[in-house]
């Protein structure tokens, strides 16, 4: 029988602003997501991208 023993979502997303960006990350907060911020970057265009790691099911999370 199959177990998962550990899981994630990785995603990599842009914003048209840092604010934009935090107010996203303060929403899965509040939401109760558990999730890792794994980098942010500013990029041309005064837009920031942000990758992060989130739960997957339940599943307890990959190591960091």
């Amino acid at each position: 029988m199959k177990k998962v023993l550990s899981a994630a979502i990785v995603k990599i997303l842009e914003f048209d602003s840092p604010e934009e960006a935090r107010e996203y990350l303060d929403g899965m907060r509040a939401a109760g997501k558990k999730f890792r911020v794994q980098w942010e970057c500013d990029v041309a265009g005064g837009k920031r991208q942000i990758r992060i790691q989130e739960q997957y099911n339940k599943s307890p999370m990959l190591p960091g």
